[in-house]
């Protein structure tokens, strides 16, 4: 069974916790994006071919179930299958915080994507089993356009760039598009990143990430589609206060007809690095919290345990 792997939650965290200090430099005067492109396009690769690859795998099957005779009314196997998909390693990346992971520069003579690609990322990253796991993205940046004006005695800018590519991982070989705006005025900045990943075996299948950031706001969605239609989506929030990182998931379902939306809050605790508090939230009022319970990170998958003493064990 394939371990399951790093995806978008621990990613956010690594992005995010590698440019606090570029947050407090939001809307400053700042001729630079406090976000690296880099550093986006490593988290957004590497967590939506996860997300493909999970798909297709056995991943997240309960493998166990203990104590109480079953979960709280409250929580759905929905609940436990989003929230078990954004766990995996969670803990590495929020206590890694920095861009080590990833390495980026020019793609050799005599390599297979030499002369279509001038760009190559490869990105080396440990699994749950001790392992590690490799993802190349060869890829280029084109069709760049800047555009600079002065207006009042401030100067405007505006710089847009697209991206093509590909992701190998092993034998699979993923389709990516994206693009990178960065707007200045005055003090005053926004950044906003795209990415999609498509499957090679299915392109109607495919993520869309996407990254805006303006003032000291920083926000992310992840957009699922399945078969063309959009399956999913996924918000995304980050907090980092006095010591203790946590993140807020807002899941939208658009496979009903009524959009179902729920918020999670998991949050790493501050005495052992492999467990983790959650709450689960009501979508339109954020301090109506309808159920707390911990996951632990056990040997053979992620241990949920709730407030009525049921037990259940998520496969990696």
């Amino acid at each position: 069974m394939k371990k399951k792997r790093l995806l978008a939650l621990g990613l956010t965290c690594a992005l995010v916790g590698s440019v606090g200090v570029g947050l407090s430099a939001c809307g400053k005067d700042n001729n630079q994006s406090p976000i690296d492109a880099q550093d986006f396009y490593a988290m957004a690769a590497i967590s939506s071919v996860n997300y493909l690859q999970d798909e297709t795998s056995t991943s997240g099957q309960m493998v166990s179930a203990t104590a109480a005779d079953s979960r709280p009314s409250t929580i759905s196997q929905s609940d436990v299958n989003n929230i078990a998909s954004y766990m995996g390693m969670f803990q590495d990346m929020l206590t890694n915080g920095n861009s080590n992971y990833y390495s980026n520069g020019a793609v050799e003579e005599g390599d297979e994507y030499a002369g279509t690609y001038n760009l190559k990322m490869t990105m080396t990253l440990p699994t749950v089993d001790g392992g590690e796991e490799v993802f190349v993205m060869y890829y280029k940046e084109v069709n760049t356009r800047t555009n600079e004006e002065i207006d009042d005695g401030e100067i405007e800018l505006e710089v847009n760039t697209t991206l093509e590519g590909v992701i190998k991982v092993g034998e699979e070989t993923f389709d990516v598009t994206g693009r990178r705006e960065y707007e200045k005025e005055g003090k005053e900045t926004e950044v906003a990143f795209e990415f999609t990943t498509r499957s090679s075996t299915n392109p109607q299948n495919y993520i869309k990430v996407e990254h805006e950031m303006e003032d000291d706001e920083i926000e992310y969605q992840y957009s699922i589609y399945n078969n063309g239609n959009l399956q999913s989506e996924t918000n995304v929030e980050f907090e980092n206060e006095r010591r203790e990182k946590s993140l807020e998931l807002e899941f939208i379902n658009n496979t009903t007809e009524s959009r179902n939306r729920v918020k999670y809050e998991i949050t790493q605790s501050t005495l052992n690095e492999n467990l983790f508090n959650v709450k689960l939230k009501s979508a339109t009022n954020d301090k109506d919290v309808r159920e707390n319970f911990t996951i632990a990170l056990g040997d053979s998958g992620y241990v949920f345990t709730y407030s009525n003493g049921f037990v259940e064990t998520v496969a990696y």
